[in-house]
């Protein structure tokens, strides 16, 4: 019973923590009350008939694609088009995608945010599937920041998603925080990384996490 209850737990702070990083994310910028038509927004967009897939687009012109819009909106509706195309112009950057971080990853890109960095040194493993967003025993001993990779590609494949293979410590702080992300959640499950974030406090930071 104890083991359900800290499961349950966990799978509650992912999804929650990410719903609060959207909705910091939309704080950042001021929030539109209407929103008339968001067919408005929407044009033509190619596809790549070599890998029979949309290309990557830059994250101003996410809503303009037909199936964007669509998948978006309820969010759309809820926030307005103009709140909506900030968060799709956003990059945030996940640090440890265990149990809380690879929901909170999941939430914020079904939320539509435009850019991802996910990072985390650890690899998926069997005792991890019970709160893991979207490993499968497939991804078993694949790299968790490459596993989420990979499946978010087929959830939102619009979204530029990238993932470093990495220990947050000093050594790779500014490799990961450069890129000037509008903000980093802090997932990390160690206590002695998580008091390390000393040369970027400027940073908006959200801070939870356990693997």
């Amino acid at each position: 019973m104890e083991e359900k209850l800290k499961l349950l737990a966990l799978i509650g702070a992912g999804a929650f923590f990410g719903s609060a990083a959207t909705v910091s994310l939309l704080k950042l910028f001021p929030r539109a009350v209407t929103h008339e038509d968001t067919k408005e927004a929407i044009t033509a967009n190619g596809t790549n008939p070599v890998l029979g897939k949309k290309p990557a687009m830059t994250p101003p012109d996410l809503l303009s694609d037909e199936v964007v819009c669509e998948q978006l909106t309820r969010n759309i509706q809820f926030f307005g088009l103009d709140s909506q195309q900030k968060v799709t112009a956003s990059y945030v950057v996940v640090i440890g995608l265990g149990g809380v971080g690879s929901h909170a990853a999941a939430m914020l890109l079904r939320s539509g945010v435009g850019r991802l960095l996910l990072v985390d040194f650890d690899q998926v493993t069997v005792s991890s599937l019970n709160r893991h967003a979207v490993a499968t025993r497939e991804d078993v001993g694949t790299p968790k920041a490459f596993c989420l990779e990979k499946h978010f590609q087929s959830i939102f494949p619009e979204c530029r998603v990238d993932a470093k293979v990495l220990l947050y410590d000093s050594s790779s702080e500014e490799e990961i925080l450069s890129g000037n992300p509008d903000f980093v959640l802090d997932c990390i499950d160690n206590i002695d990384t998580k008091g390390f974030k000393s040369n970027f406090r400027n940073r908006s930071w959200g801070a939870s996490g356990s693997h």
